[in-house]
């Protein structure tokens, strides 16, 4: 199967306690963990981030990604576990890839090594979709997404 995988940029380019290049997606792809061992071969044809925190409903840089993977031949496209697990936007981003790119879209890339977060929880990127649950916790002192500054 030929996968594309679209993460979290905010995770991507966080500070470094938080950043992320993938240290668990490629793992996840060789070893054919859950939620890659659904496949019996794994193409993986790009691996892109989310384009950023959309702002007012703007879901064109998801969407850009979404078509740019599926004319490299992403046959499914994967939210990677840190977008799935931190990203208010979950919803809407699966909505829009769905009605725009055309392709499965699929939720998670590997299971959370400190385990799974459950709707409702508050991480520093936001509250996580889904039903809200009585589990929500504040994020941990002292940590923020990192924000680029506006380019000029």
């Amino acid at each position: 199967m030929k996968i594309g995988i679209i993460r979290c940029q905010e995770i991507a380019i966080g500070p470094n306690i938080h950043r992320c290049a993938g240290w668990n997606c490629f793992p996840a792809i060789r070893d054919k963990t859950p939620y890659m061992d659904e496949y019996d071969t794994v193409e993986l044809v790009g691996f892109d981030t989310c384009g950023g925190c959309p702002g007012k409903n703007r879901t064109d840089k998801i969407v850009e990604r979404g078509l740019k993977l599926k004319e490299k031949g992403a046959e499914v496209i994967h939210l990677s576990t840190c977008l799935v697990g931190s990203c208010p936007n979950k919803d809407m981003f699966i909505k829009v890839l769905n009605e725009k790119v055309g392709l499965p879209i699929k939720e998670k890339t590997h299971t959370r090594p400190e385990g799974e977060l459950r709707p409702g929880t508050v991480t520093p990127y936001g509250k996580i979709a889904g039903e809200v649950s009585d589990t929500a916790v504040p994020p941990p002192p002292g940590t923020s997404p990192r924000r680029r500054k506006p380019s000029k």
